[in-house]
Formats: C-alpha cells, sequence, structure tokens
C-alpha cells in the first residue's frame, strides 16, 4: 500500500508474463548460439566477429532491459511510463480514465493482464501492466483529485458545479 505523503514518488514495477519472459530469454539464447557460435566455428575474420557480436550483444541487451526496465513512476503531477530506454510521460491531470483490459497491441507491458489509460484532448491511449494494480490504481487517485475509482478502474470526476455540467441536465422543452 503507497503511502499517504503525495509529494513521493512511487514505483510501480511491471508484471511479467512467463511466456513472455521465455519468449525473451529464448530469442536471446538463439541469437547467440545462431549468430555468433558459427562465426568462431567457422573461422570467421576477427572484424566480422567483433561486428556481428556487438549487433547481437546490442540487441540482446536492449531486450533484456526492456523486459527488466519496465516500470511507471508516479509523481506529485505525472505518470512516467518507462520501457527500457524509452520514458512516456502523462500528466495526471489529463487522464480520462483507466480501465482493465487483455489487448495484446504493443505497449509497455510485460504482461496481458493490462490497464488502458486514456489522457489528453485527444483521446490518447496507452496500456501498462503494473504488477500491483491495485496499489497503482490508488495511488494515482491519491495523486490527483480529480480522479475516483470506479468499477475496477478510474475515472474522471463530473463537475457538478460547472454550468456546462448544469446545462446538460436541465430539461429542455423541444418546440
Amino acid at each position: 500500500m503507497p503511502p499517504n505523503d503525495q509529494h513521493q514518488d512511487l514505483y510501480f514495477p511491471s508484471k511479467r508474463d512467463w511466456w513472455i519472459v521465455g519468449l525473451i530469454w529464448f530469442g536471446v539464447i538463439v541469437s547467440v548460439v545462431g549468430g555468433i557460435v558459427p562465426l568462431v566455428l567457422g573461422g570467421a575474420f576477427w572484424v566480422e566477429l567483433i561486428f556481428t557480436a556487438s549487433l547481437i550483444v546490442g540487441m540482446d541487451v536492449l531486450m533484456l532491459w526492456v523486459l527488466y526496465g519496465t516500470g511507471y513512476r508516479i509523481t506529485s503531477d505525472r505518470l512516467l511510463i518507462r520501457c527500457g530506454p524509452f520514458t512516456f510521460p502523462v500528466n495526471l491531470n489529463s487522464i480520462d480514465s483507466i480501465t482493465p483490459t487483455r489487448s495484446p497491441w504493443s505497449s509497455p507491458a510485460c504482461s496481458l493482464d493490462r490497464l488502458k489509460i486514456v489522457y489528453g484532448v485527444s483521446h490518447q491511449s496507452m496500456m501498462i501492466s503494473p504488477e500491483d494494480k491495485s496499489g497503482f490504481l490508488t495511488a494515482i487517485v491519491q495523486h490527483c483529485p480529480s480522479l475516483m475509482v470506479f468499477h475496477g478502474g478510474v475515472r474522471k470526476k463530473f463537475d457538478t458545479t460547472s454550468t456546462s455540467f448544469a446545462q446538460a441536465i436541465q430539461p429542455q422543452t423541444i418546440i
């Protein structure tokens, strides 16, 4: 459970499905065995070996960085979505909703047990997979008072004091 201090950054690592971890490690092993071993056994020149090994190791490091470096940091005003070397900032006040999903579309998530975040004026979306989903949702609501927990997700509160809301609920007569 996150602390009550709204000014403390909170970090939530990504949940990792066993099959995604297995698939990435399988790819790492196959790339090393299939890419470097034949060059060594085939008597390749050092330049070829160093160039190929550098490419393979670089790609493998990137895949493992994405796998083990995916997580989500909540600051006082932002959600920072980190996926390996990539960071996607989302202003907490721009979040419209967060709902559970199992969509397989590409996203900074290492599991299919995901949360879809809809944010911004153009209703962009991003899917994440925090290991502690309920703790994550609680922390988001604590850091952004304009959000509330709603049926296993989060949505923006309605502003009942605004004139547009008052006009929207007024009965209208059509002539």
